[in-house]
């Protein structure tokens, strides 16, 4: 009776062979939990989950267990204890043992076997327990220790309790719910717990979570059994007396309190309780240690059963196919299911909307689970089993938590040896022996033990790129983790993106260097790529290189499979990377074959086949023959399986086997000649030409469809398709392929003697989908006024497949005279109905469909040159779509995907008038864009200028910002696609060096004595002085480390994090390496020298381990300092004779794409070259006259700026000139690309550049496509891109007011000058110069009724003009531009009233109503004039505060301070309301907002509309999906006033408000956070239920100094906005009208908007 209420459970101890030395023995030879006799043998199953989850336990990094653990160990750990931690958790186990016992001993069969500790070894790979996380809890219940103990079970259940409320995998990630098993005493300890949280609201959320109890034979009324009872208190063991063990005698009153407590409180829980059904041996007698009335509450919805076990072995199984196991397994995944049902919907709605939210911004359109259950499908009973039993697979699967190797982990054998496994796996075998089936298989075998297992097959219907894989790799393991889910959600949040459309390398840093492989991962992760041959040569060799790379931290498997000896065996011995191998073909597999055979064949047949031979034919065995003849083939074994279904006698079927050849192609040839002789050969044909080339499997509808286009058949049904086709095509889950891979390369090859010709079958089903694409189903809408139809009643089933996919066919149709019907086609398709494709393409949010379409056209084009006329109006007009289609995805592409039918209106106007798609449908509108601007595409897509601040450095960002560095010592941070000005830096020093991280957000800035680290949302880190000025900064691969390379050759190196100091990188040669002139006197000359001088330059590739050092007038010197070689030396070609100086070098930079191999050096001499650093082997040269070089992340793109302002564009293999960018403007001094390798910075001056050349994108969507492209997609002609419009920096626009209600606006310039310009034309009709030259124009008013100008410049001169607008901007017709002008100059005449310079800073100036007066607000105060000076000085607008004319009254005016308002007369500036001013109320709805400058919940900025009382503000209201619409009425003011109230509307728009546009009569016009022009009626405010969005700006357009976009609404219909030097009228714009409803949308593309006309 020792083990009387025994239970045990574990620590996380190493697996061992454990001792089993029993504690201090007892007197009732009572035996031991150890020392329980085997029931039966072990079965495979038991054998399976332990060997799995053998590799679940943490070990040491060397592996190595102890095998002599104490038996305090052998029982398990005090206290709670993790036991298995999946990826997802959901539930909560928690198993609690009883007297006597231990947090592992108790729940083992035996302790000399870690497997049979089943919570830990065999729950987790249990169906059900997926999402379990399962602990165990133990306390101190040792009675025979001789200690004595006060210990009772309220301590035990106040432990328990305590454990759970501080567990920290508890509070992981949220509320799962709890299930507490518990056995024996521990149910008590359980019961105890539970009763305590319910009592105490500290413990409250324990309560809530505890769902389910499990009592295994628990004495809930104390253990009856009065022999032991009676023996155990009266007899004197020598062990103290326990407190606990009191408490079980029947009718304590300990149990009766908690009995009586627990029935009131119990009925939110889930009750099982389980008795013994034998009696329990003690010594010569047997006893029932738990009587049943003791272990049955009897409370209502207790589940009550009995287990066949003694009261010991409640707990303890032999095995997992023990019944009694079984029946709790049944029991637990019935409480699992409930909690799911219960508890796990909203959750689960939850988990969808976060992955539908990923995959959107991904573009990852859905799962590969259609292909995993095509080849499950194939499996069949017992097939591939060999293969996971193999003993390479099983070695392969152990995967511990901690591996000491990125390839292989150490093992400790039986033998104590160490040995090696691998971390990939790489099936092979020829073409139909079953791979993908058994890829299938491996993963039905993952998840079938609840292992984490993402899954790829490449299809060679449609060869997925690199960046396809990785993000489907992804988006898998988010699905099941929910850490990297998280991880996923906050960096969309933060503005990062990825998709499909994305460079790999990007994705692969971004998403798995930078994220996935940061987390500490609970669980191994497996991935299974199955055909890895069908991936292209090119990308085939980074991704293996990429895999062979990860970091041996990182617990992952990788399955592979392809044929054998080709591409994919030479890259794995290439890369070194350790594996196991297993070949299909092999005894065991044969075996899947000859269970196939005889699941089709019946035994009968099978015997009568083999009985049946002639006298003198040798007796053949049917099966084996077939077997023998496959030659481990399975593709053959099915054919020939359905060739002898077909015969329908013994000879028939002897007859097939006969003359059946061995090989494939034979088969194939049989079955082919077969077909063309059948009376649906045309059909088959038809059928076959489209199976075989269509781009992804058509579905059973779309095959019919395409059957009646082509040949005019219709097909009623799909099941007779494979019949047709001779069984070479499959139907799987409802799409159509064909049955293998081997099917397509025979009928398409020479063999078939090319029964399907390739370019012709895609020229003819290119002609197909573009007549489809001309139909009525892509008709544009008849009018703008209503939306598209979408997909409508009268769609097709093709509609999709047509448009996704016939730029495909054209890019794999060779051109020919039969050919040339298509390109009218496809001018005609953009003539009429591409803009409803374009929506279409919108409407699914995938871009990246329109970026592949122009990929394939430029290929179609490219080739259709050798049949059709460059000059072919149909060629023209599709090379200009092209090319119109490239910029318009890359600038309105988000935009587009917020709002498709855009399409139809906006963006054709918005798009350059030289534009083809402005031409054909933008010409029509009667809405009109007025500027000089927008005539053509401009390489340039931003231009940030910085008034007289030099830019210094730029740093181009992983995560979606770019930061400029500035003389002044700040550094501006904007966001790379929309330019917005997100933060500005303080370091303090000219900031002449900067760098982004690699991975992560972190920023260095640098200037000449300090270095700063930046945080992902720019937040100092530390900041460290440095020694000598910095020549560069570099982070390491891992952004772990910052390196500083000194003028004194020094590399400086700290820790990322915290800025701790570490060893200085070493990269200079200390004289005892070699070099390549090391031997020479001049080699010794030349290190001698260095030594005395400083280096000129360092560049540093952390990624590659290398450095460039530049001294002068030296050769470049390369230090491998991350291997033993230290410093060789590169010769430019001409210049390796001794003696002869180098010339200088200016610039060097190295390709960070670890394959090429390739670093580039500009030299002074002119040349530019690149080289292989790690062969020094000069590779190809150029003569540009470079100084500055930058090459982009992905490493394709070389930029070169010269002495001639010209940057340009090399692909960096091969240093082949892509294009030219002449810009007339000053030297170029750095240049710098963004993440995407898409787009680029240059400095120049106080300038700083955006560039997105087409010709990146273009480049862009060949890097990550399939092998067939060629350098012919680029064309053999580089491309000088002219900056179409020179953008002039000293007159940029920076303030602008309208001539009252009339059609002219003024515009004050930086350089001082103020242009006068006409709305209704957009052009300047006057320029006048009352200011001095370059000196910026703040301030401007203008007063209708006096005709008066005020004008204000930064050095405070104040300028007050009378002047007369022009009555008309019309002119004669054959005057220049500047004759106009200068015209128009002389018929306004000026008049100055006053010059005048403000004593301070001005803030504000306004004009009175009547002309008489003027206010000039400075930092110290006010100054009111009129036309003879100065009037009054006062101080009453001290700080920000803001003036404002009051709307009712001409005489008064508003001063707005804070949450103060005053109210003064204009004549005198005498004050109209108490002294102290009137308190502005702040709105409940604003209270606990974050405060702006001013330290006020709103600004000081109001905004009114004539004649009426009623100002109105708007507030964003942080960390709140609303924005506040704020009014204040005026009318409720008095003289005595001293406080009003401030009205708060607070609505949820799509976004927040950017910037308000002003009042014009009843609408309040804003700037949405997303360029939207939108208006809200102040009508009724507090009861609008919608607001009217009317048009977006583009984002290239809202650029400038990084002030808010300067726009102002001129008329009912009209917006005029400054970009740059000019303004842009759009031209009754405001007539677009979509009326939005406020509503809970959390995103914008939920919202469709119709863009209606007024």
């Amino acid at each position: 009776m020792a083990t009387m209420f025994a239970s045990h459970s574990s620590t996380w101890q190493p697996s061992s062979t454990w001792n089993s030395n029993s504690e201090s023995s007892n007197q009732l030879n009572v035996p031991r939990d150890s020392e329980c006799p085997p029931t039966s043998p072990r079965s495979p199953g038991r054998l399976l989950r332990g060997r799995l989850q053998s590799f679940r336990r943490a070990t040491s990094p060397s592996g190595l267990r102890s095998k002599t653990p104490s038996p305090e160990n052998s029982k398990g750990a005090l206290g709670l204890t993790l036991l298995h931690d999946p990826s997802e958790p959901r539930v909560d186990f928690i198993f609690v043992h009883g007297l006597n016992g231990g947090s592992k001993r108790s729940w083992s069969f035996s302790s000399d076997d870690p497997s049979s500790f089943w919570p830990k070894e065999w729950l987790p790979s249990e169906a059900g327990f997926k999402h379990v996380r399962i602990h165990s809890f133990g306390y101190d219940s040792d009675w025979t220790k001789s200690q004595q103990s006060s210990l009772t079970i309220h301590d035990f259940g106040q432990a328990l309790l305590a454990d759970l409320y501080n567990s920290p995998h508890l509070k992981k990630n949220g509320n799962t719910p709890i299930v507490l098993v518990a056995h024996s005493m521990g149910g008590l300890v359980v019961k105890k717990a539970y009763l305590l949280a319910r009592r105490d609201p500290i413990y409250a959320d324990i309560a809530s979570r505890i769902h389910t109890l499990y009592f295994l034979g628990t004495p809930h009324r104390g253990a009856d059994s009065s022999t032991f009872v009676n023996t155990f208190i009266s007899m004197n063991f020598g062990s103290g007396s326990k407190a606990f063990v009191k408490e079980l005698i029947p009718g304590s009153g300990t149990l009766q309190a908690i009995n009586d407590e627990f029935r009131h409180v119990c009925g939110d829980v889930g009750l099982w309780s389980f008795f013994e059904g034998v009696p329990t041996a003690a010594g010569p007698t047997t006893v029932m240690v738990v009587e049943k009335e003791s272990a049955v509450m009897g409370l209502p919805g207790e589940h009550t059963q009995y287990l066949q076990a003694d009261h010991r072995r409640l707990v303890k199984f032999e095995s997992t196919e023990d019944p009694n196991y079984n029946i709790l397994l049944r029991c637990f995944n019935t409480t699992i299911e409930a909690i799911e049902k219960e508890f796990i919907s909203e959750k689960s709605d939850n988990h969808r909307a976060q992955m539908k939210q990923i995959a959107s911004a991904f573009d990852v359109g859905e799962r590969p689970d259609g292909d995993f259950i095509r080849a499950k499908d194939k499996l069949h009973t017992g097939s591939c089993e060999w293969l996971t039993s193999h003993p390479s697979f099983q070695e392969w699967l152990e995967c511990d938590l901690m591996d000491s190797s990125p390839t292989v982990k150490a093992m400790v054998t039986a033998t104590g040896q160490v040995k090696m496994t691998p971390r990939f796996l790489w099936l092979h075998g020829p073409p139909g022996s079953g791979k993908s089936v058994a890829s299938g298989h491996v993963i039905q075998y993952l998840e079938s033990f609840n292992l984490d297992c993402a899954y790829f097959f490449f299809k060679n219907n449609e060869k997925p790129s690199l960046t396809q894989l990785l993000l489907s790799l992804a988006m898998q393991m988010a699905e099941s983790n929910f850490q990297i889910r998280h991880t996923f959600l906050s960096m969309i949040e933060e503005g990062e993106v990825v998709d499909s459309h994305s460079d790999h390398v990007l994705v692969w840093n971004s998403i798995f260097l930078g994220r996935i492989f940061k987390l500490a991962f609970s669980q191994p992760q497996y991935w299974v790529i199955d055909a890895l041959d069908e991936c292209s040569t090119r990308l085939l060799n980074t991704l293996l290189a990429m895999l062979s790379r990860i970091e041996q931290t990182i617990p992952l498997r990788i399955f592979i499979t392809s044929r054998p000896n080709g591409h994919v065996e030479r890259l794995l011995n290439q890369e070194r990377v350790f594996r196991n191998e297993i070949q299909t073909g092999q005894a065991e597999s044969l075996k899947d074959i000859e269970a196939f055979v005889r699941s089709r064949l019946s035994p009968s047949i099978i015997d009568d086949f083999n009985d049946q031979h002639d006298e003198n034919e040798e007796e053949k065995d049917l099966v084996q023959e077939i077997i023998t003849k496959s030659n481990g083939i399975f593709l053959w074994a099915s054919l020939i399986m359905t060739r002898l279904e077909d015969a329908h006698s013994i000879e028939a079927m002897r007859a097939t086997m006969n003359s059946v050849p061995r090989e494939m192609s034979g088969m194939y040839s049989g079955i082919l000649e077969g077909i063309i002789q059948s009376p649906n050969a045309e059909l088959a044909h038809c059928i076959l030409r489209w199976v075989v080339c269509a781009r992804k499997p058509l579905t059973t509808d779309e095959l019919r469809e395409v059957v009646r286009l082509d040949i005019n058949q219709t097909l009623r049904t799909s099941d007779r398709f494979a019949q047709i086709c001779g069984n070479l095509i499959t139907i799987d889950d409802n799409y159509v392929q064909v049955m293998h891979q081997t099917v397509k390369e025979f009928l398409t090859g020479e063999q078939s003697d090319y029964y399907i010709p390739r370019s012709w079958s895609h020229a003819r089903i290119a002609e197909l989908c573009l007549q489809h694409l001309n139909g009525k189903n892509f008709n544009p809408p008849r009018t703008r006024r209503a939306p598209s139809k979408g997909i409508s009643d009268t769609s097709s089933s093709f509609d999709d497949y047509a448009a996704t996919n016939f730029s495909y066919h054209l890019a794999h149709c060779s051109p020919s005279e039969s050919t040339l019907e298509l390109l009218p086609l496809l001018a005609t398709f953009f003539s009429n109905n591409v803009l409803a494709w374009i929506e279409r393409i919108a409407r699914t949010g995938r871009l990246a469909l329109i970026m592949r379409t122009i990929q394939n056209l430029k290929m179609y084009l490219d080739k259709q040159v050798a049949t059709s006329s460059p000059i072919d109006s149909d060629y023209q007009l599709a090379v200009r779509f092209t090319e119109d289609l490239i910029r318009m995805s890359a600038i309105y592409g988000p935009n587009l995907v917020a709002t498709p039918s855009s399409i139809y209106s906006l963006v054709p106007l918005l798009c350059p008038k030289s534009s083809i798609i402005h031409w054909k449908f933008g010409k029509q509108f009667k809405q009109k864009v007025l500027c000089q601007f927008n005539n053509d595409w401009d390489e340039r897509l931003s231009s940030l200028t910085f008034g007289t601040t030099r830019v210094l450095s730029i740093a181009g960002s992983a995560d979606q910002f770019f930061a400029v560095g500035l003389q002044d010592g700040t550094v501006k941070v904007y966001r790379q696609n929309t330019f917005e000005l997100l933060n500005t830096l303080k370091h303090g020093e000219p900031v002449r060096k900067m760098a982004n991280g690699n991975l992560t957000g972190v920023l260095a800035t640098a200037g000449l004595k300090t270095v700063k680290v930046w945080g992902p949302r720019q937040v100092l880190l530390w900041s460290a002085n440095v020694p000598e000025q910095p020549l560069s900064l570099e982070f390491s691969a891992d952004d772990s480390k910052v390196y500083v390379p000194i003028r004194s050759g020094e590399v400086l190196c700290y820790r990322t994090k915290n800025g701790a100091r570490l060893d200085s990188l070493e990269i200079l040669d200390d004289g005892s390496s070699s070099s390549s002139d090391s031997d020479s006197d001049y080699g010794d000359h030349q290190q001698q020298l260095q030594k005395r001088t400083m280096p000129m330059m360092i560049r540093l590739s952390p990624m590659l381990g290398l450095a460039a050092i530049v001294y002068r007038s030296s050769h470049l010197q390369i230090s491998y300092y991350d291997s033993d070689e230290r410093v060789e030396v590169f010769e430019k070609e001409g210049y390796e004779e001794r003696g002869i100086v180098a010339p200088q070098i200016l610039d060097v930079t190295f390709n960070t794409h670890a394959e090429q191999n390739l670093m580039a050096v500009a030299y002074q001499d002119g040349d530019l070259i690149t080289l292989d650093p790690w062969t020094l082997q000069q590779k190809n040269s150029v003569h540009i006259n470079a100084h500055t070089l930058a090459a982009s992340p992905d490493g394709q793109t070389l930029a070169a700026g010269d002495s001639e302002c010209v940057i340009s564009l090399f692909a960096f293999d091969g240093l082949r000139l892509l294009c030219r960018i002449e810009s007339a403007e000053e030297r170029i001094m750095g240049i710098v690309f963004a993440s995407s390798s898409l787009r680029f910075f240059d400095l120049r001056g106080n300038t700083c550049n955006v560039w997105e050349p087409a010709v990146l994108i273009k480049k862009n969507l060949a890097d990550d496509s399939s092998s067939e492209l060629t350098d012919e997609f680029f064309g053999s002609q580089a491309k000088d891109l002219v900056c179409t419009r020179t953008f002039e920096g000293s007159k940029e626009i920076l303030v602008m007011t309208q001539a009252a209600d009339t059609n002219f606006v003024f515009c004050g310039r930086e350089e001082g000058s103020i242009t006068l310009h006409d709305i209704s034309t957009g052009k300047v009709c006057a320029e006048f110069n009352f200011h001095a030259k370059m000196v910026d124009i703040r301030h401007l008013e203008w007063n209708s009724k006096a005709n008066v100008l005020l004008s204000v410049d930064a050095s405070r001169r104040c300028i007050f003009t009378r002047l007369a607008l022009p009555s008309s901007s019309r002119s004669s017709s054959s005057s220049s531009p500047v004759d106009k002008l200068r015209q128009q100059n002389d018929q306004m005449k000026t008049e100055q009233i006053l010059d005048f310079r403000a004593s301070d800073t001005v803030l504000q100036a306004l004009i009175s109503p009547d002309g008489s007066h003027f206010l000039v607000s400075t930092h110290s105060g006010e100054e009111l004039l009129n036309a003879q000076g100065l009037v009054k000085e006062t101080n009453h607008s001290l700080g920000p505060a803001r003036w404002l004319q009051h709307p009712t009254d001409a005489d008064r005016l508003l001063l707005f301070d804070g949450d103060v308002m005053h109210i003064f007369l204009w004549k005198d500036l005498v004050k109209g309301t108490p002294e102290s001013g009137t308190s502005l109320q702040v709105p409940s709805e604003l209270f606990g907002v974050g405060q702006d400058d001013n330290g006020h919940p709103f600004s000081d900025e109001w905004y009114s509309r004539s004649g009426s009382p009623i100002l109105y503000q708007t507030v964003n209201i942080p960390d709140s999906p609303h924005t506040g619409f704020l009014s204040l009425d005026l009318s409720t003011i008095g003289p005595d006033t001293t406080t009003v109230k401030v009205d708060c509307t607070p609505r949820k728009l799509i976004s927040h408000i950017r910037s308000v546009l002003g009042v014009y009569r009843s609408n309040l016009y804003f700037m949405s956070g997303r360029g939207w022009v939108c208006s809200i009626s102040l009508k009724n405010l507090s009861s609008a239920k919608s607001y009217t969005r009317h048009f977006f700006i583009p984002s290239v357009w809202q650029t400038g100094s990084g002030t808010e976009t300067i726009a102002k609404v001129v008329n009912k219909t009209t917006v005029a906005m400054a970009h740059r030097d000019e303004i842009a009228v759009l031209s009754r714009f405001l007539e677009f009208k979509h009326k939005t409803a406020f509503a809970d949308v959390e995103e914008e593309k939920a919202v469709v908007p119709v863009i209606r006309m007024s």
